[in-house]
């Protein structure tokens, strides 16, 4: 075996060395199969491309040495928290290593050991040191091994000079075996080099030149892969004829002369963006962005009614009921004195038959719904736009999966969650972008005050003079993550609930996502009558509720929220005259979560929370990548990689253009690697 390669698809166990202990180790890394080595990538690689003498070390500086151990010196501290202290001597002078919680470290680094130290160098009382140095011993006549070592993931199975070895002996041969799916026209207009060579090479780099042009050909093909993946799965870039609206019907001038206010100048941008779009004989795809109460609905409104007035059915998807139930209850209001038929989908009340049978007639000319109506069940006469909710709550799947129910409809997708330019390229690649600039007048700012566990007394004195000056107040308990979490914060809500109904005078209401759909508009219907003081709540409460007269929010455990929520949830308040508060209640000693917090505190402007929350936490925490149906970064930084990424979008369009579905030649192996990209079954029509 040691003279034969495998195929990339053989299962890593075809490998010699692989036992079961190390195949689970592997496994836990998502190393399965042979080729899955090449993107076990580093995470950093030690510069060791000159040993320093001790004598010449300069305070600051990243150095290698390599010396004899004078001295180990070991303080337990507790169980596993013992502490070492090394003194390493290379004959111009002695340099202290130090290494913390080190039980595991005092059986290797031993007296009379030669050892190499790679790390800071740092000046400490007479002499200089270096903590946490990365090691390697070295037996005696060894020579170390100089340049740009690969640093991997590593468990207890998998020791980190076994490791170096096992990839230093793969890697190379595996890389060699790796398809290029970049067409070499491709690959020259970018001056970018071979896939097996930049896989090899961002593992074992002979200069940091060579890493850097290895990983820019892998960070834009991951850019670019992701681009055309979201772009071919949406649609777009297939030379579709979409529909004609008609912004300008009897509909849509009754809607414009009904309007309570004049469009704010950021709204009438975007409108006019989009009635572009819908006047044009291609299907729109278009992104609106706008903050909390900036008035994205009235321009979704806009668009349903171009639909109807051009003889078309329009949908509204919401991603939750509570959410569906408002927006339907306004669109009947503004649509129906109209003349226009409006219905309700959730796929759990009652009449959905009926619904499902006049939209399949045609009598039903705009439906609200949630994602009922994905379901198959659910058949238009002729559909013509789609306006989608929340946008991030759904993935590229579901947005093409309605899509497929007309004729290219047009689809308007929105949402009150700033989104980082850098993600909205790549995340809603097959999209146009708009965002409406600006609020509507008289929005006051909201003070922020984040607090501690000490502080809660201070913030529910707060929720008590709002009471008793006739303001309301909302109290939102935290959601960890996913919806397998909402039960223990549904019981976090209802325990705090039944606390605070002993408080003499308070009206409490609770809302939580495992009430039953009537429950739930029941409370938030008593929240707007004000039949309820304070409403108790998870972060269902999130988006789409809007009541005025709400003026303090205390949201409890808040380090628990990405910042995006959090400027969500703090959008609740200060809808009305009345200055409005919002409370942070950290329980947290991580500077990180202290940091993301205080950025609340110092800062109202949606965008720049949304940039400051993917620098600290990263694109897939923020907008959950994998559920778009496509793989997540992996090298790429978005931020730091933006050139990289637009020139790979770019190109992604170009080629769409030029080849709609990748079937010419030059372009196979192309869309097979793009298709590979999808983790879920994409509807039939995507693709083939």
């Amino acid at each position: 075996m040691a003279g034969v390669t495998p195929a990339l698809q053989d299962p890593l166990s075809r490998l010699p060395g692989i036992g079961p202990r190390r195949l689970e180790a592997f496994r836990r890394l998502g190393v399965e199969q042979v080729g899955d080595l090449l993107t076990l990538w580093p995470r950093r690689h030690q510069d060791r491309t000159a040993i320093r003498a001790i004598l010449e070390l300069t305070a600051g500086e990243q150095a290698t040495v390599v010396g004899r151990i004078t001295l180990a010196h070991y303080e337990p501290r507790g169980p596993g928290q013992g502490h070492l202290r090394v003194l390493v001597n290379d004959g111009t002078g002695t340099l202290a290593a130090y290494f913390f919680h080190a039980d595991w470290l005092r059986q290797q680094l031993t007296v009379g050991k030669t050892v190499l130290l790679s790390g800071r160098v740092e000046w400490r009382g007479r002499g200089y040191s270096m903590t946490h140095p990365d090691y390697a011993l070295l037996e005696p006549g060894e020579r170390p091994e100089l340049g740009l070592l690969p640093v991997y993931p590593t468990t207890q199975e998998l020791k980190p000079r076994w490791l170096l070895q096992f990839m230093r002996q793969w890697v190379p041969r595996l890389a060699a075996l790796a398809p290029d799916p970049l067409p070499e026209a491709i690959r020259s207009r970018y001056q970018l080099p071979e896939r097996g060579w930049a896989l090899h090479h961002l593992h074992f780099p002979r200069s940091q030149k060579e890493w850097e042009q290895s990983r820019r050909r892998l960070v834009f093909e991951e850019f670019l892969r992701i681009a055309l993946a979201v772009r071919l799965r949406s649609g777009l870039g297939q030379g579709a004829n979409g529909l004609v609206q008609n912004p300008d019907g009897p509909v849509s001038r009754g809607l414009f002369t009904r309007l309570p206010y004049q469009l704010t100048p950021g709204q009438q941008a975007a409108w006019e963006e989009i009635r572009r779009d819908l006047l044009a004989p291609r299907p729109m795809a278009r992104l609106l962005q706008g903050e909390v109460g900036s008035g994205k609905t009235t321009l979704a409104l806009l668009c349903l009614a171009a639909g109807v007035d051009a003889g078309h059915q329009a949908a509204f998807m919401a991603p939750t009921e509570l959410l569906a139930e408002q927006h339907f209850q306004v669109l009947r209001e503004r649509l129906e004195p109209l003349g226009v038929t409006v219905g309700f989908l959730s796929g759990k009340e009652k009449g959905a038959q009926q619904v499902r049978a006049a939209l399949a007639s045609g009598r039903l000319q705009v439906v609200v719904g949630t994602q009922a109506l994905l379901s198959e069940q659910v058949r238009f006469r002729s559909l013509g736009v789609i306006v989608v909710d929340e946008q991030h709550r759904f993935g590229v799947r579901q947005r093409a999966r309605l899509s497929a129910k007309g004729l290219s409809p047009d689809l308007l997708v929105m949402t009150a969650t700033p989104i980082p330019r850098t993600l909205a390229l790549t995340v809603y690649g097959d999209l146009e972008i708009s965002r409406i600039v600006g609020l509507p007048p008289g929005r006051k700012p909201i003070r922020t005050v984040l607090v501690g566990p000490e502080g809660r007394r201070e913030a529910y004195a707060a929720v008590w003079r709002a009471v008793k000056q006739g303001h309301q107040a909302y109290v939102v308990c935290p959601r960890v993550a996913g919806d397998e979490e909402e039960g223990q914060a549904a019981k976090a809500a209802e325990s705090l609930a039944a606390g605070m109904r002993k408080v003499p005078g308070w009206r409490i209401g609770l809302l939580h996502g495992q009430l039953p759909l009537e429950e739930k508009a029941t409370v938030m219907e008593a929240f707007r009558r004000h039949t309820i003081d304070v409403l108790v709540a998870t972060s269902i409460v999130e988006v789409g509720v809007d009541v005025p007269n709400a003026t303090v929010m205390v949201v409890e455990s808040a380090d628990r929220f990405g910042l995006a929520q959090l400027h969500q949830l703090r959008g609740r308040v200060g809808r009305g005259q009345a200055p409005a508060t919002c409370y942070l209640i950290a329980q947290t000693d991580s500077e990180e979560a202290m940091a993301r917090l205080q950025a609340m505190v110092e800062t109202q402007d949606g965008l720049e929370l949304a940039e400051r929350d993917l620098a600290l936490r990263g694109p897939g925490e923020i907008l959950g990548l994998r559920q778009h149906g496509v793989a997540g970064f992996q090298l790429a930084r978005p931020l730091e990689d933006l050139d990289w990424l637009q020139e790979a979008r770019e190109l992604a369009i170009a080629l769409l253009a030029e080849d709609p579905r990748l079937r010419q030649p030059e372009h196979q192996a192309l869309r097979a690697w793009v298709e590979a990209a999808f983790q879920d079954d994409l509807p039939g029509q995507v693709l083939h």
